[in-house]
């Protein structure tokens, strides 16, 4: 219970606006009353709540915030180091001053071994120091607590760093549009631990966009493709004029919100994001994350983060896109050459017939009919008798056709004779 003078002692201060609260834990009447006056007195700031045991204060502790405790180390039942384990496990952040009997350097490291911030000796007018006290060990709680946060935060910014490389090889580990969109979307699923992800693109920022990549975890229905989810908010993006990421909670009350409610509830969507997907000022999609079994407050780190991821993604499937117009050109190009290729040997091979025409044309003008089949069996091989044989005529007779074939031809022998249709393609 408050002791009489700990109610009195609050009495004289109610018309004071007091900021801080402090929990006096103190068995003794006297000192309980010197310890309130003293903190009341010497700083308009505080005020303070008495209690003359460990269970006491647990209970109030437990059902109030306090930003100080002042405790004697003396209590009736329990131990101050019991009753400092006991208010750390409820507020580690609250600092807790002991107060003891016994100036020992041994007792003052035991107490600060229990979870106390500082002690103080019950010597002389100790209960002077109690407001400077109070107040270093506040100050230097808040400066902990800074430290906590910052520690905190560079820890946050850590891991979504090493998140984002991981996320950044990955999609930037293929030049293949299909292959680009599978990585993203399911390791999104898997490092955020969501319901949903959904890869929405559009042709262009004016077409309507179209799910290219959906992954949900088990048991989660899949968006249908037809939803006006997406289109709606292209339309937001579209009036708006802005290129934002969009977080949206199912009991939302702001219009978008309430023009894809029935949405949420249909797919069970507690919450979701979504996330432009831009490239150079032009809106090729967005990424649409969810959860369905709790409400997921979306933190600030995560929106930077997604919003980060985001801009790779955008740039990957800007490069993807690319490199399958250079690669389907490629292909356009190799099969233009091989056709190409293919057009010369047909002009070589009609370059070559009609050379062979034009020089059976030049013979046959300068030779007889039967000059020209002498010529033929000539270049076989056959000797003066067997073609006169072949052809009919007199071995004579084929004498004569061959010396006019030297003769009108300027050639001075059979061989060069073999020879001359040979290159004229007589045969």
């Amino acid at each position: 219970m408050e002791s009489e003078s700990s109610t009195a002692s609050q009495e004289n201060h109610t018309e004071h606006q007091r900021e801080r609260i402090v929990l006096l834990v103190e068995p003794k009447e006297d000192d309980r009353r010197k310890c309130a006056d003293a903190i009341i007195s010497q700083s308009p700031l505080y005020d303070v709540e008495s209690v003359t045991t460990g269970e006491e204060a647990i209970a109030k502790f437990e059902k109030k915030n306090f930003d100080v405790v002042v405790m004697s180390y003396d209590l009736p039942d329990m131990t101050g180091d019991e009753l400092t384990r006991k208010l750390t496990s409820l507020n580690p952040t609250c600092p807790i001053v002991a107060m003891t009997v016994i100036d020992s350097p041994e007792l003052a490291l035991k107490t600060l071994k229990s979870g106390a911030m500082d002690y103080l000796p019950k010597l002389g007018e100790y209960q002077k120091f109690l407001p400077r006290t109070i107040t270093t060990n506040l100050q230097r709680s808040m400066l902990l607590e800074n430290l906590r946060e910052m520690y905190t935060r560079v820890e946050q910014a850590s891991r979504d760093e090493a998140l984002l490389n991981r996320l950044i090889v990955s999609i930037h580990s293929s030049l293949d549009l299909s292959d680009t969109i599978e990585r993203a979307t399911r390791n999104l699923l898997e490092e955020l631990q969501v319901s949903r992800v959904i890869t929405v693109l559009a042709e262009d920022p004016e077409s309507k966009m179209r799910i290219r990549r959906q992954m949900t975890h088990p048991r989660v229905t899949p968006i249908s493709d037809r939803s006006a989810l997406f289109d709606r908010y292209h339309d937001l993006l579209l009036d708006i004029g802005e290129r934002r990421p969009l977080v949206v909670m199912q009991d939302d009350t702001f219009a978008f919100a309430q023009d894809v409610r029935s949405e949420m509830v249909g797919y069970h969507i507690q919450s979701m994001i979504m996330v432009p997907l831009v490239y150079r000022g032009k809106l090729m999609g967005l990424l649409h994350l969810d959860q369905t079994n709790f409400t997921r407050l979306w933190t600030v780190s995560e929106i930077n983060l997604l919003m980060r991821i985001a801009n790779q993604f955008a740039i990957a499937l800007s490069q993807a896109k690319l490199y399958q117009i250079v690669e389907a050109q490629s292909t356009s190009i190799n099969k233009l050459t091989d056709l190409c290729s293919q057009l010369n040997d047909v002009v070589k091979g009609t370059k070559e017939l009609t050379e062979r025409t034009e020089s059976r044309e030049r013979v046959r003008v300068k030779l007889s009919s039967r000059e020209l089949e002498v010529l033929k069996k000539v270049a076989q091989g056959l000797s003066n008798k067997e073609i006169a044989e072949e052809l009919h005529i007199t071995e004579g007779t084929t004498e004569v056709h061959v010396s006019r074939l030297r003769k009108k031809l300027a050639l001075t022998s059979r061989a060069a004779l073999v020879r001359y249709a040979y290159e004229n393609h007589i045969s």
